[in-house]
């Protein structure tokens, strides 16, 4: 049985979500892009898993959640829930996730002309599992990551976050436990510049 979320430990994502952006900006502010570039993927990772909280009945029958074996999404990591967000058509792709997205023969500008969010989301997971030393060495030798990639970084994070944004908006007004949720979330909305 799939844990339950509480408006607490979504209101706790919410802010982990914003320390994440704020020190990918530190970051990327400071020169650091590897590190800038983790940040922002570890937020969208906890839009991710915020997101499919928010879809707990959805979620049970998919394949994703099947082949996990394990119910307790706070286990999973971002590959899953990339799949799940592509099988739910929250992030929607017509490339295979998993796929290096830089062999891909994808072209950015077409990924997201035919709405090819999960691409971006990819891409965003392959540039984070560049802090894994080997397969840096594997797939990207001789590469630095220099600011192109925490800028491409970061617009790919806004972009998985605007397609998000609505699908969460409408999941929490539909989920009686959220409702409190729901009204700060549009609140804060109306009120962003």
């Amino acid at each position: 049985m799939l844990p339950k979320m509480s408006e607490s430990d979504f209101d706790f994502l919410q802010k982990l979500m914003d320390q994440y952006e704020e020190e990918a900006r530190k970051c990327k502010e400071a020169g650091v892009p590897l590190a800038g570039s983790v940040m922002y993927a570890a937020a969208m990772e906890a839009a991710l898993l915020a997101i499919a909280y928010c879809d707990e009945d959805g979620i049970r029958g998919t394949d994703t959640y099947v082949k996990a074996g394990e119910n307790d999404l706070r286990k999973w990591g971002l590959k899953q829930l990339l799949d799940l967000a592509n099988e739910m058509k929250w992030l929607p792709s017509n490339l295979p996730l998993g796929e290096i997205a830089r062999l891909s023969g994808i072209d950015p500008d077409e990924a997201l002309k035919h709405g090819d969010v999960a691409y971006f989301a990819d891409v965003v997971r392959e540039v984070r599992d560049m802090v894994h030393a080997g397969r840096y060495l594997r797939l990207w030798s001789g590469v630095e990551v220099g600011k192109e990639y925490v800028d491409s970084v970061e617009e790919y994070v806004q972009i998985v976050y605007d397609h998000l944004y609505d699908r969460l908006i409408t999941l929490i007004k539909n989920n009686p436990e959220f409702k409190k949720l729901a009204s700060t979330m549009n609140e804060e909305a109306r009120t962003s510049p």
